[in-house]
């Protein structure tokens, strides 16, 4: 059986960020490795956290791009997945997905396992 996926999320709101990490923890099939409330601390951290999937709320819609290559670089054997309530038709080249942020818990989880693998 291999490691659950090691997931690092980085969004700007600290109570959505708890709701997922205690969410995610309770479905059990993942391990939260870290978070971030801006890009520079997620930047800073996500080398040293391993992650095999980052989900992340892009902070700036008109940067998306020169975000998602930096966040690219800082870990660049993990998944990239938007993780948004901005409703998307199409995936940013830098990015392997997006999720909506209306999914259940249930189905993130299954989205997180499910991009790790690939």
């Amino acid at each position: 059986m291999s490691p659950p996926p090691r997931v690092f999320h980085c969004d700007d709101s600290t109570a959505f960020r708890v709701l997922v990490r205690e969410m995610l923890h309770d479905l059990g099939d993942v391990e939260m490795v870290g978070e971030a409330g801006t890009l520079p601390v997620a930047l800073a951290a996500l080398p040293d956290a391993r992650a095999d999937v980052v989900l992340v709320d892009l902070f700036d819609r008109e940067r998306e791009q020169e975000l998602l290559g930096l966040i690219g670089r800082a870990a660049p054997d993990a998944r990239l997945l938007l993780y948004t309530g901005m409703p998307e038709d199409r995936v940013p080249e830098g990015a392997d997905g997006h999720v909506h942020k209306s999914v259940s818990f249930e189905e993130l989880n299954r989205l997180i396992v499910e991009a790790a693998r690939r």
